[in-house]
């Protein structure tokens, strides 16, 4: 491959090809790529240069260099953004409005390829499909499951029908012989095979006395008729709630597909429908594979040359190419061994073979082909060899070019959220009363563009204002309008069928839609919904999904007894578990801040979290999560009644009669491999609620109240259910906890057991109102207190306050230390290394009555983005500290990311928190300390190219869009970390109010100095990370944002100054 055809990057999905040691071509789909690999499985991590690749002859995957194959198709379809990549030139970026693609197909059961067949002519072997977008009426959702009646015959006449739902067993025959896929979408004609005595609840319509006699025997079938006897659809609301209903057999008929354009995009190995015409022309396989061997090799002009000069003996082959039209091709007698040619191709080049190729040749001739006519009108079943595809590209600069090749784009990968594109809807700086449409992108300025609008509720028309060019860093997407091409789309009000696909989004402020009716429609973006892509739905507790509502509590203790022997597993599941816990805690924290109306309509997620908790039960034998507890039903009857108020029908197995409680569960099919599986739903159960409380940033003040399993049934606040059931949730959780732990054994073993065996209440003792969790318990004590005289440190880097500020994030949450006394003596140990060995540019505060909470600032490294810069962190320390690492939050000022690794909600991604998991990270020990996890955030957080810290962008070092994605990234760190230094100058927290004035008195007028020097390129000293030249974009946005700063510092000066600390 000549260097300047070589492709640079491979991506996932597309078609490559290479030729054997025969000079024989073979097709294959990329799989995985070094860039986009993770690092979650080291045995079959891709190095640098590699990508793994499933073979369409050989029907396994392999992992291959990436000079040894090259690249035929590039899966690109409409909405993806693409680019060129130019050696040291910087390219403007675009999105795909439209792709053509034609594929090779071949058609099953025949050796005959048709070439070059466009994507509209091939049809998806069934109307539905799992995961395909349908409407009903003014319903939208997705198919979650088909169950399909089918009626097949045997050759000997027999006719059966089956449901493929329970029939797993019937393959399609062509697939099998080939060591392929599962097939699981049937249509008529298909041939299948399976053994007749093991098919599940059969009908034989008719039954021949040789079916009777080979019904042990694998037999061919060919399906007659299907039909689609039930199918699940997850429904979607405005409200972004989802159930899931099954269609009626009458309703069939009226639900209609919304196809989005990646439902049209052609994959290798895809099974599709073709309708033969006139002008198809038939090869045999082996001549297109011999077509495209010589098509295809890098010296394919020496070879004709050579041709020409040699004697027809020595020719190339000879193609057929017999016309459709005038050739009515029957089959009778196969070409030896064209059935199995996708089998028999040796993977010599790597060293490896198929091993089924000997099988497959043995019985290959046992299976002729059937007499089949093919003729122009006939539809036939293909298979998709491989494609060419070609799109057409709006860039930036607002210029449109069609018939690109896809092998001449690479996909855009950035962090960059202020790449625009003609036809975006944006708007300015969070602002919303305006939109604008983006015109065109000066993509090296860094600016663009934009006509904004208005729009009034009385008018259909949005009004146009102005038209002008701006700093990309100042303009957002709008939060509601991100209609791309292949987005699928609802108008607004809502009309039966009024569902369809976006072709483009206009400059001129509209959106050209393409209705389910085949109609094209212009319309204005406030007349359209977004629908999303994929729905994340949640059983809904009724009484006709009893079944379903347990699929993850139901493993036998029988079949998962061994696994818990296994120490690994256990600790696994202890892992799981207590994050299980602490998110329960933070829920509950949450939830108090709620009125009982918003907390009221979180019940049904909360009482199946506790519902389906019973899988513990199950696997510990335990009854710690019984549907029968006292306590449980006290709070089942409050909520009952407080339905009643609300008029809410509560149904479903939870509330049926407590003899019916588990008449419904059904087994797991793999509960050895699910027993973790079950606490990892949990846990995605509970994050989910959570973030649905994101925006409650503040803790509750006074300490929580809560009751401990069965015994208290005494009567319970309205408006403290949730909280209730919770704090019941959270001390059956630390029962659990404990229990797991015990098996484990080991010196954490008798801490944890009796903590929670305090917990466990008297049978005797009657039942009190108002008792207290063990979390809430250690609010009731006296806390810990640090003795000032032990370490004196006024008026330094490390200082100990006497009070914890109300603002601390974690102050509210108070902990019990499982050991007090190892507690104490490592926080003094841990206190005293700060205060010996801080590194310069760090500040540390902890507080005299809570040891367990400590506020940390750090200071921008030099020679990064964020020198000069000031960062907060409020940390925690976990009650069985050091054995788990703190908790850490990250106070943001910028309503923007400045860091991969630091959230604007305060999330702090690192290794030693255990928030971030990598090869070769560095995790946390109980030899790990305080001292250096802030080293950690200020050495690998902060650092000279941020940009490369996200997961997996690392591998895009030394690459050119590597270098141009951090150099542009670096240009919004520095423009955000101003806007957050003028915030924090303007609002500084309490703790560090003194420090942070005197260095803003000290750095800010440098600061700006030197990034004003950065913007004129007359700074003698360059920065020693990607920056320069930079653009007007950020010059524009920079300008203001300094001006903003230094006003700031001029009001902040004085004060600084009177009450300036030594730094």
């Amino acid at each position: 491959m000549s260097a300047v055809n070589e492709v640079k990057e491979f991506y996932t999905n597309d078609i490559v090809y290479r030729f054997d040691k025969r000079k024989k071509i073979n097709f294959g789909v990329v799989v995985d790529s070094y860039e986009a690999s993770t690092d979650a499985d080291d045995s079959s991590e891709l190095q640098k240069g590699q990508i793994r690749v499933w073979w369409l002859n050989s029907c396994r995957e392999s992992v291959w260099k990436q000079n040894k194959v090259r690249l035929m198709s590039r899966s690109i379809i409409p909405g993806d953004i693409v680019r060129r990549l130019e050696n040291g030139t910087e390219t403007q970026r675009g999105y795909c409005k439209e792709a053509k693609q034609f594929a090779t197909v071949q058609i099953v059961g025949t050796d005959k390829i048709i070439e070059r067949v466009t994507s509209e002519r091939l049809n998806a072997v069934s109307r539905f499909d799992n995961n395909v977008a349908v409407c009903l009426d003014n319903k939208y959702g997705r198919i979650q499951g088909i169950d399909q009646k089918i009626k097949m015959q045997s050759k000997c006449g027999s006719t059966v029908e089956i449901f493929s739902s329970i029939n797993h067993d019937v393959e399609d025959f062509w697939l099998t012989k080939r060591n392929r896929n599962y097939f699981d979408i049937f249509y008529p004609g298909q041939e299948v095979i399976c053994t007749p005595n093991n098919l599940e609840q059969p009908q034989w319509l008719q039954r021949s006395k040789a079916m009777k006699r080979s019904m042990q025997t694998r037999q061919r079938f060919t399906v007659q008729k299907v039909e689609h006897s039930d199918i699940e659809v997850c429904w979607y609301d405005s409200m972004s709630s989802t159930h899931l209903a099954d269609i009626k057999t009458e309703d069939v008929p009226r639900l209609k597909v919304v196809e989005p354009v990646e439902d049209s995009h052609l994959e290798l190995a895809e099974r599709r429908l073709l309708k033969l015409n006139f002008s198809d022309v038939l090869l045999t396989k082996k001549d297109w594979i011999r077509k495209q061997s010589v098509l295809h090799q890098p010296e394919h002009h020496k070879v004709l040359h050579i041709v020409n000069r040699t004697s027809k003996k020595d020719r190339g082959p000879k193609l057929r190419r017999p016309s459709l039209l005038a050739t009515c091709v029957n089959i009778t007698e196969p070409e030896e061994g064209w059935y199995t040619e996708e089998g028999e191709e040796e993977m010599s080049d790597n060293g490896s073979s198929s091993s089924t190729t000997s099988n497959t040749r043995l019985n290959a001739k046992h299976f002729p082909p059937k007499l089949r006519e093919l003729v122009p009108g006939n539809t036939v079943a293909v298979e998709v060899l491989c494609t060419d595809s070609k799109v057409t590209i709006v860039w930036q600069d607002g210029t449109e070019e069609k018939d690109i090749p896809t092998t001449l784009l690479y996909y855009s990968i950035s962090l960059d959220d202020h790449e625009f594109f003609p036809g975006e809807w944006v708007i300015y700086d969070g602002r919303t009363e305006k939109y604008g449409a983006v015109q065109y992108v000066n993509h090296l300025e860094r600016t663009a563009t934009v006509k904004w609008f208005t729009h009034n509720d009385g008018s259909e028309k949005p009004q146009l204002v102005s038209t002008n060019e701006m700093s990309v860093y100042d303009l957002r997407k709008h939060p509601k309008y991100a209609f791309r091409p292949g987005s699928v789309v609802k108008q607004i009000p809502i009309e039966n069928e009024k569902f369809g696909t976006v072709l483009d989004s206009c400059p001129e402020g509209y959106v050209i839609v393409q209705w389910i009716n085949g109609v094209q429609e212009n319309c204005w973006p406030q007349n359209l919904e977004l629908i999303p892509d994929t729905i994340d739905y949640e059983y809904s507790i009724t009484d006709n999904e009893d079944s379903a509502q347990v699929s993850w509590e139901t493993e036998s203790i029988e079949s998962i007894a061994g696994d818990l022997t296994d120490e690994t597993t256990l600790q696994n599941m202890a892992a799981r578990l207590d994050f299980v816990r602490g998110r329960v805690t933070y829920l509950k924290d949450v939830l108090k801040q709620h009125n009982s109306n918003e907390c009221f309509l979180l019940l049904k997620e909360l009482l199946m979290i506790y519902d389906n908790s019973s899988y513990l039960d199950k696997l510990l034998d335990t009854s710690f999560f019984s549907l029968k507890s006292r306590h449980f039903q006290v709070l089942l009857s409050q909520i009952k009644e407080k339905a009643k108020m609300y008029g809410v029908e509560l149904r479903g197995r939870l509330f049926s009669t407590v003899e019916n409680l588990g008449s419904a569960l059904t087994r797991s099919k793999n509960p050895e491999k699910e027993n973790i599986s079950k606490v990892l739903k949990l846990e995605h159960k509970l994050t989910h609620i959570g973030e649905d409380g994101k925006d409650v940033n503040k803790e509750a003040g006074e300490p929580s109240v809560a009751t401990t399993p069965d015994s208290e049934c005494a009567s319970i606040a309205d408006d403290n259910i949730c909280v209730e059931l919770l704090s019941m949730m959270k001390v059956r959780m630390d029962l659990a906890y404990a229990e797991i732990i015990s098996r484990i054994g080991g010196p954490q073993a008798l801490t944890v057991m009796t903590k929670a065996s305090d917990a466990l209440p008297v049978s005797s003792t009657p039942l009190p109102s108002l008792p207290t969790t063990p979390e809430d318990s250690f609010c009731l004590l006296n806390p810990l207190k640090l003795n000032k005289s032990v370490i004196s440190s006024e008026n330094e880097v490390y200082t100990i306050l006497d009070e914890a500020h109300f603002s601390h994030r974690f102050y509210s949450s108070k902990l019990e230390p499982t050991d007090k006394q190892k507690f104490f003596k490592t926080v003094q140990k841990e206190f005293k290394l700060l205060k010996e060995s801080l590194p310069p540019g760090v500040w540390v505060r902890s507080y005299g009555n809570r040891m367990d909470l400590l506020s940390v600032m750090i200071e921008g490294p030099k020679n990064t983005p964020y020198e000069d810069g000031l960062f907060l962190f409020d940390l925690q320390l976990s009650q069985d500290y050091p054995r788990s690492p703190p908790l850490c939050h990250y106070i943001s000022y910028s309503s923007e990311r400045l860091n991969p690794n630091l959230y604007v909600e305060g999330k702090v991604c690192v290794s030693l928190l255990g928030t971030w998991l990598g090869r070769g990270t560095e995790v946390w020990s109980t030899n790990s300390t305080l001292l250096q996890l802030i080293v950690s955030i200020q050495g690998l957080i902060l650092v000279a190219e941020p940009y490369y810290n996200e997961a997996g962008y690392e591998k895009q070092m030394d690459s050119q869009q590597g270098y141009e994605n951090s150099r542009t990234y670096n240009e919004l760190v520095i423009l955000k970390l101003v806007q957050s230094m003028t915030e924090l100058a303007l609002a500084p927290p309490e703790v560090f109010a003194k420090e942070i004035g005197t260095y803003c008195a000290t750095h800010g007028e440098e600061m700006c100095n030197r990034l004003e020097r950065w913007c004129d390129d007359s700074d003698p000293l360059k920065p020693e990370f990607p920056l320069l030249p930079v653009s007007k974009g950020l010059k524009l946005s920079l300008t203001f944002a300094l001006k903003s700063f230094k006003d700031v510092l001029k009001k902040t000066n004085s004060v600084s100054n009177s009450q300036s600390v030594p730094l």
